[in-house]
């Protein structure tokens, strides 16, 4: 059987390809990588907001004991009961 090579361009093209896909694998993991990392502090930003949901609505139960149904002037600190 007959050896056959390529051409100096024919193999410069092949192994262009080669490294440009080698590059763009290594982007990929490097962006799976950063998803998986965001994913994590998503849920973890979603705890702290359900637990912070959670504090709001104890301490809203407290204050409709203590004054009634209402809302709150935050800027004046005031309960404005509701009728």
């Amino acid at each position: 059987m007959e050896q056959v090579f390529l051409t100096d361009e024919e193999y410069k093209q092949i192994s262009s390809l080669q490294e440009n896909q080698n590059t763009l694998l290594g982007s990929l993991g490097q962006v799976e990588y950063q998803l998986q990392f965001l994913t994590n502090q998503k849920s973890e930003v979603l705890s702290q907001l359900k637990e912070l949901e959670g504090k709001n609505e104890e301490i809203g139960k407290e204050l409709q004991e203590k004054y009634g149904n209402g809302t709150i002037n935050m800027e004046t600190k005031e309960f404005i009961k509701t009728e």
